[in-house]
């Protein structure tokens, strides 16, 4: 009922640095997502993805905008030939092609952001992609995208080895300990590559402070600086430390060696090629979860592991300072100051979250990046669904019918409140809560919208509450999806369902595709379905729900003081922004589908937008005032163009074909050519209908404000 998420990754290198381990860890952890990856380098990274099963192509992409450029097109044909649900970007690298390719292709794009390289390109990829993921709470800040969150490193999952284990494992990999002397180990844990200062920790142990220390450097080379290795080890040789200093390569699971160490070092520096602070030391974090100090220079890392004023965890040193390593060894060689630090340590990441959450926090954003939040996932927790109901006796059983099987043995229900029907359509409800003790009918005679739903959800004995109304036609798996989104880790207190709307015949295809988006242009959107959202404010928005397909938490309905009741159409869009400004947070479901009919007439449609547009207007919301007056002032504009010249007109009818430019491709691809025509004429109606009611709304709502203004209790009670 509700698959795996669909992610191709695309990772900067085929390295297995942090920011691969990240991945790697959080991949393992979970069963949400159905992955394919792209690697923008060669190496080890390839096994490990097929170890997992993770289909993986290798596209070796260099360092200049021409080979970005080729790589980001070649990006966008496997995407366009196969979309996925979202792309994941693994680095500022990988971000540079998938941003635009994803863009380009209408695919979501989520950018996992793991150190501070670059930052003249954060603007750029904070516009182009839809997400950020920051491993670090200043990286967050430092991608400068506004829903940048936190995923951090994770916690290693299981039991390092003991100390005697791990260094016996240490010695078979290659250091040299030697039972009986009076000697610490200090441990680096790192890409081999001139940023990491590993030269600084090699230098230090020929400094006053470092006698009594070996180094184990633990990583491999990385492509960018072959010979790395060979050149610390003639560094070690010249300062006559060569017999305290220790090579194993890279090894697996490095974290369960650490308690073999008296000391980690991460020693990250300014370098020409790399003149960045590293963004988050996991290496550090795994040390002290093993309750061994951290020698650091500054950065994020530092400031967890020896903020000023606090108890510290380590030592913080200048970058490529060996002097002070050194002399920062010299204080770890007493055995209680390694204690001390390393307890202080323990106890800083004692609470750090482990693979599971991590890996959850990521799905979590990727979900809802591709407006499928919930996939993977099959909720639990019990629902009210909400219906109101007026003169609905033809269309009450093409809602109930398709929602009932939708309901669960314990706890789900059904509450209609009927407004006062004079139809038969409380006889009808009537005829259901006979066969089926989880539908109830809640008789609320002269109630509008608004003051029926407050009344049902008062009434309904859930915390999950789902609304859709009489005429919905409710998809199959459409409560399944709404409750799969509110069993995300965090779910949101609001969950914006969308409809698909239907009619019979050239105009009514007409009107739907001039006032309704369609739930693929939230999934998929291209880059002019983009653009046109952003500029006439016609796609699906999280925040602005509609009474139709939506659920809420009992708190978010609380909190936003219900439906405003004084309004009779667009209670649910202020609805809507009153949880949203209440703090809550909001997500666009676009798989939680129902089926809607549009008004058969063009007189019929013409009155609906009326009222749409009235209940604006009273509700004097600058956004929904705001657009119907752009669009009057628009259609004046273009009025006067008509009349001035050539020119003019030119422009003014450029404008308009760019404005129903994607009412009309909905028309193209929905295969309603007989509505083409129409088109035009039903987006001046619909224009019109709704500036005029919201005219009149705003008109309605100054008078009330002003008589209640002169009224005899104006100035408070008496």
């Amino acid at each position: 009922m509700n698959r795996p998420l669909r992610v191709t990754v695309v990772t900067t290198a085929g390295i297995l640095g942090g920011a691969e381990l990240w991945l790697l860890s959080l991949l393992d952890a979970t069963d949400r997502l159905d992955v394919d990856a792209v690697m923008l380098g060669e190496g080890p990274l390839d096994e490990q993805f097929r170890r997992r099963g993770v289909p993986c192509v290798t596209r070796a992409t260099g360092r200049t905008a021409a080979a970005v450029a080729a790589s980001a097109v070649s990006l966008a044909r496997r995407l366009r030939a196969s979309p996925p649900d979202v792309v994941l970007a693994n680095g500022i690298k990988a971000a540079c092609v998938c941003a635009p390719a994803a863009w380009l292709t209408g695919v979501r794009c989520v950018w996992a952001k793991h150190d501070y390289s670059h930052p003249r390109l954060m603007k750029f990829l904070a516009t182009l992609t839809d997400n950020c993921v920051a491993t670090a709470e200043g990286l967050a800040l430092a991608s400068r995208h506004p829903r940048a969150v936190l995923v951090p490193f994770p916690a290693p999952e299981g039991t390092a080895l003991s100390r005697e284990a791990a260094r016996e494992d240490l010695v078979r990999r290659g250091v040299r300990l030697r039972d009986g002397h009076d000697e610490r180990l200090l441990l680096t844990v790192s890409r081999l590559v001139s940023n990491k200062g590993v030269d600084d920790a090699i230098e230090a142990l020929a400094k006053p402070g470092g006698e009594r220390w070996r180094l184990a450097v633990v990583g491999g080379e990385a492509p960018t600086e072959p010979g790395e290795q060979s050149r610390l080890s003639k560094l070690a040789a010249d300062l006559g430390v060569v017999n305290r200093v220790d090579f194993t390569g890279w090894i697996q699971d490095a974290w369960r060696i650490i308690p073999g160490a008296d000391a980690v070092a991460v020693l990250t520096k300014p370098t020409p090629a790399e003149p960045y602070p590293e963004g988050f030391g996991a290496v550090a974090l795994e040390a002290m979860r093993s309750a061994v100090p951290v020698i650091t220079t500054p950065g994020p890392v530092a400031d967890r592991v020896a903020e000023p004023g606090a108890a510290q965890a380590g030592i913080a040193v200048p970058p490529g300072d060996s002097t002070e390593v050194g002399l920062a060894l010299g204080r770890l060689t007493d055995r209680d100051t390694r204690v001390a630090m390393g307890s202080v340590g323990h106890r800083l990441t004692a609470s750090h979250p482990g693979p599971a959450e991590c890996a959850g926090r990521l799905v979590q954003v990727l979900s809802e990046a591709a407006r499928l939040p919930g996939a993977g996932l099959t909720g639990t927790a019990p629902v009210s669904v909400v219906t109101t109901v007026l003169n609905a006796a033809d269309v009450i059983d093409g809602l109930l019918g398709p929602l009932v099987p939708q309901l669960v043995a314990d706890g789900d229900e059904i509450v209609v409140v009927d407004g006062g029907s004079t139809d038969g359509t409380a006889d009808r409800v009537e005829a259901w809560t006979s066969k089926d003790a989880r539908i109830r009918l809640l008789r609320l005679p002269g109630s509008g919208i608004s003051a029926g739903r407050n009344a049902g959800v008062q009434a309904a004995g859930n915390s999950l509450i789902a609304c859709t109304d009489a005429g919905c036609y409710p998809d199959p798996d459409w409560l399944d999806r709404l409750r799969a989104a509110a069993a995300e880790p965090v779910p949101a207190d609001l969950i914006t369902g969308v409809y698909r709307v239907d009619g019979h015949g050239a105009l009514a295809g007409a009107m739907s595709a001039v006032g309704y988006p369609v739930p693929e242009e939230a999934r998929h959107p291209g880059p002019w379905t983009r653009v046109y959202c952003r500029l006439f404010g016609r796609g699906l928005d999280a925040t602005m729900p509609t009474g139709r397909s939506v659920a809420f938490s009992r708190a978010a309905w609380q909190d936003a003081g219900g439906f405003p009741e004084h309004l009779r159409t667009s209670e649910d869009v202020l609805f809507g922004r009153a949880v949203v400004g209440a703090g809550h947070r909001a997500v666009l479901a676009s798989s939680a589908e129902v089926r809607w009919e549009q008004r058969p007439t063009l007189r019929q449609a013409a009155a609906m937008y009326f009222r749409y547009g009235e209940g604006g207007g009273r509700s004097a919301n600058p956004r929904l005032v705001g657009r119907d007056m752009a669009r009057v002032l628009a259609y004046g504009t273009a009025l006067t163009a008509v009349v001035t010249g050539p020119r003019a007109r030119s422009v003014a009818t450029t404008a308009f074909a760019a404005y129903v430019s994607l009412p009309l491709t909905r028309a193209v691809r929905r295969r309603h050519w007989a509505a083409l025509p129409l088109v035009p004429v039903a987006a001046v109606v619909r224009d019109l209908a709704k500036a005029a009611g919201a005219g009149r709304g705003l008109v309605c709502r100054m008078r009330s404000d002003g008589a209640a203004a002169d009224g005899p209790d104006a100035d408070g009670p008496r």
